[in-house]
């Protein structure tokens, strides 16, 4: 069986995926990296494939699911901080990004340091898309693995900062003659990109068990009374959430189709309209995010367990011979 493990993109709602993650380790007693052979992630679910998986001098996972999760309690607030004066230039987004990405690439630098993509311990797919060429990019170790230039093989710190790059929130990264944003804009949940990469990467095996975990979604009601004479200024805001949360469910239905029920697992919450910012890191809103997390793993603990133990009982694979050789993008 190839394991496969998905992450949505979500900013600090990412506390979300990271509390399933801390519970995969605790209920199997062994790290994420050795759970799963493929972890794909789009924006904060890059940052967490990229975590999770850089190795140690010893060759094993640097940091814990527990390790991670901590760091996003410590570095959100000072990641999605913005100071008066910037408040002001930006127009809160409108004019300029909302934030500096100091204090994310700090935080980058902190836990991935000098390591490259070939490194990670597992095969991980992170998503962006290169605004100067319109062309949906993904970062893959295996391909890392055969072409180290520093375009094919870039710091982890690059692949992170680049998917993590949300218009309005953070600008673009500029990387060997590429302009890089968050791969969300194509890509909010990776689950049939990181599919079609296990596919290519192990065109021989036939059984695929695939984890996808969502970052909270909100539901919204708006009869037709309400938005039939809506125009720019009153889409601008709802239509990016329509966007994310229709593709997001898209996938997921696609997914079942695909893999079956039976080899498919979604996590996702339901967030409320207090909790569903993907900037909102103050406090209040941390514990709220938690309480959802805790809340779903209860409810869903179950499922947690038969997954568990089927993570346990394999043994991670090596990729086959015939690894995929496509480009990045």
């Amino acid at each position: 069986m190839v394991s496969i493990l998905s992450i949505d993109g979500g900013g600090i709602r990412g506390i979300i995926p990271c509390a399933f993650l801390v519970e995969f380790e605790k209920r199997t007693g062994k790290p994420i990296s050795e759970l799963f052979d493929l972890i794909a992630g789009t924006s904060t679910g890059g940052i967490l494939a990229a975590m999770l998986t850089v190795p140690d001098r010893q060759g094993r996972a640097k940091y814990t699911a527990e390790q991670v999760y901590s760091a996003y309690l410590e570095h959100g607030p000072y990641i999605f901080h913005q100071g008066p004066l910037r408040s002001v230039i930006s127009l809160r987004g409108f004019a300029r990004p909302r934030y500096s990405p100091k204090a994310l690439e700090l935080m980058l630098e902190k836990y991935l340091g000098k390591a490259r993509l070939h490194s990670t311990l597992s095969e991980i797919l992170v998503t962006a898309y290169d605004i100067s060429s319109s062309t949906p990019w993904f970062f893959k170790t295996s391909f890392a693995k055969k072409h180290p230039s520093p375009e094919d093989d870039p710091l982890l710190t690059q692949v992170v900062r680049a998917t993590t790059a949300a218009p309005t929130y953070f600008p673009p990264l500029e990387m060997e003659g590429h302009c890089m944003i968050d791969g969300g804009v194509f890509a909010a949940n990776p689950a049939l990109c990181a599919y079609a990469q296990a596919r290519n990467m192990y065109p021989d095996e036939k059984d695929f068990l695939v984890v996808s975990l969502g970052t909270g979604e909100q539901e919204h009601e708006r009869p037709c009374s309400k938005v039939k004479n809506w125009g720019i200024a009153q889409w601008a805001a709802p239509i990016v959430t329509v966007a994310v949360n229709s593709s997001s469910a898209s996938v997921n239905y696609q997914m079942r189709a695909l893999v079956g029920s039976e080899n498919y697992e979604r996590f996702q919450v339901l967030l409320d309209k207090d909790s569903a910012a993907m900037d909102d890191a103050d406090e209040k809103n941390i514990q709220r995010l938690q309480n959802l997390s805790n809340a779903a793993i209860m409810g869903r603990s179950g499922s947690i367990d038969r997954l568990c133990r089927t993570l346990s009982q394999k043994d991670k694979i090596r990729p086959a011979h015939k690894i995929y050789k496509g480009s990045q993008s």
